[in-house]
């Protein structure tokens, strides 16, 4: 992977990332009930079951910086945000780029529309450009465009 080699090698030269976020499937929503699943039923009980929110998932030790990655995306759009900061045991909370920035020592985080547990024609021939919100896609960009900034600004400090 790209990204594995790009973390080991910011880290063998001495290099630092404050934060990495991945954009990952951030365009394909549903505001049809029951159109959201999760890894765990339990899952349910805390997240919305319908599929018209963009997640923002990182590792647990990460959880400061994603509170503030957080509130800066919700500062600049009214698309729903939730966002879940748990050990890399947990399915999911290890499906993108960020978790080779996290093995390097990074802080990475992935904005995720959630993928298959959501779009259930991910990764088929079912799965084109026309399925996707291009009007909640450019939302997700504006917020995480925001959130840079006001990291970059020294809104957002590591714990």
């Amino acid at each position: 992977m790209g990204s594995a080699i790009h973390a080991a090698s910011m880290r063998t030269k001495g290099e630092h990332a404050s934060l990495m976020i991945s954009l990952e499937c951030i365009g394909y929503f549903s505001d049809q009930p029951g159109s959201q699943s999760h890894p765990v039923r339990l899952l349910n009980a805390v997240y919305p079951t319908v599929g018209n929110f963009i997640a923002l998932v990182g590792f647990y030790e990460d959880g400061a910086v994603a509170r503030q990655v957080k509130s800066s995306m919700q500062a600049a759009t009214q698309l729903p945000i939730h966002s879940i900061n748990a050990p890399g045991f947990v399915v999911g909370v290890d499906f993108s780029d960020h978790l080779n920035y996290h093995n390097e020592g990074f802080v990475g985080m992935m904005l995720t529309d959630t993928a298959f547990f959501r779009n259930k024609a991910y990764h088929t021939p079912q799965d084109t450009a026309d399925r996707l919100d291009y009007v909640r896609m450019a939302e997700v960009v504006n917020a995480a465009h925001a959130a840079v900034l006001a990291h970059v600004a020294g809104k957002v400090q590591r714990n």
